[in-house]
């Protein structure tokens, strides 16, 4: 499993009127409710208008576990996303469920931070590997986890504003475990940090279209304006498309699953932009639309600067 930032381990209407064994637990979520101080915090005095929509596609419809894959953004532009998660389950009466989130395996180094993220925003840290999240999808553990697999990346600029991504533990364990996908992509926080590229739009060489660096800076200022997109996706693959496949059959079949993933969570950012730019209702306009050819066009393989994770395969 990844361990970037995302949201992890939200359990949904099936839990609340008990048809799940999902249960939280030390190192495995708290209930969302917890996250108040936070999701206030981060609305009120970092952004000064905040929406999510069709936060919908985050609860489970069909009783299978749902799997949000986020955008993560330079540096902390995914925290208001979060943010909005919790709000979004406590407004609407799901604050008893249990949620939390994945931060990057780094920042459990700092002193303290660990221990916050798994008491405070619910940190499934007894939860390391795609074996385990597989294990508990499958048996209901959890009806609700995620994750921003740009990881690393983040701290780079490319062509494309969801960067290639680094881990993707989560994918496959979604995949394997024919849980529903929810992909979420955000605009809004590009405030909090300093892009600085090459000049005439040159990219590096051989690192999937590298342009420069982000350098993060703290939330010194509120947000005026952040927008989340959340949108169901069905993947081509299921788990019995991988099953007595090699292990390099199943690291290619789901690296091509996984770009169209990240080519679609493009699509979806340059819709939020037109629609904070021009048009304020025309993602709600496009929600029902397809992942189509037009997205298919623009999906390459391509390899990260960084060497991807090694859970996946």
């Amino acid at each position: 499993m990844s361990a970037d930032n995302g949201i992890a381990n939200m359990v949904t209407d099936d839990v609340n009127s008990g048809n799940s064994d999902v249960s939280g637990g030390e190192g495995k979520g708290v209930q969302m409710i917890k996250w108040k101080p936070f999701t206030d915090f981060v609305l009120n005095h970092l952004v000064k208008k905040a929406e999510m929509i069709n936060g919908e596609a985050l609860l489970s419809t069909d009783g299978r576990p749902v799997v949000a894959i986020a955008s993560h953004g330079p540096g902390l532009a995914w925290v208001p996303l979060a943010a909005l998660v919790g709000k979004f389950f406590i407004e609407n009466r799901h604050g008893d469920v249990i949620g939390g989130i994945y931060p990057h395996k780094a920042l459990f180094l700092i002193p303290g931070l660990k221990n916050y993220y798994k008491t405070v925003l619910g940190a499934p840290t007894e939860v390391n590997t795609v074996a385990d999240i597989v294990d508990l999808l499958k048996n209901r553990k959890i009806a609700l986890t995620g994750t921003a697999p740009e990881g690393a990346n983040c701290l780079l600029s490319f062509e494309e504003y969801v960067a290639p991504f680094r881990s993707k533990g989560l994918i496959a364990a979604a995949i394997k475990a024919d849980a529903s996908i929810c992909l979420m992509a955000h605009q809004g926080a590009e405030d909090w940090s300093i892009s600085v590229n090459l000049p005439f739009g040159w990219t590096l060489p051989l690192t999937a279209g590298v342009r420069g660096i982000h350098i993060a800076l703290p939330p010194y200022k509120r947000i005026g304006h952040y927008k989340v997109l959340c949108r169901r996706y069905t993947p081509r693959l299921t788990s019995r498309d991988l099953k007595n496949k090699s292990k390099r059959e199943v690291r290619l079949l789901l690296g091509i699953e996984i770009e169209r993933i990240r080519a679609e969570m493009n699509l979806m950012t340059d819709e939020i932009k037109q629609s904070m730019r021009h048009h304020p209702d025309r993602i709600r306009s496009a929600e029902s639309k397809r992942f189509g050819l037009r997205a298919d066009k623009r999906l390459q393989m391509q390899s990260s600067m960084f060497p991807p994770d090694e859970a996946y395969g």
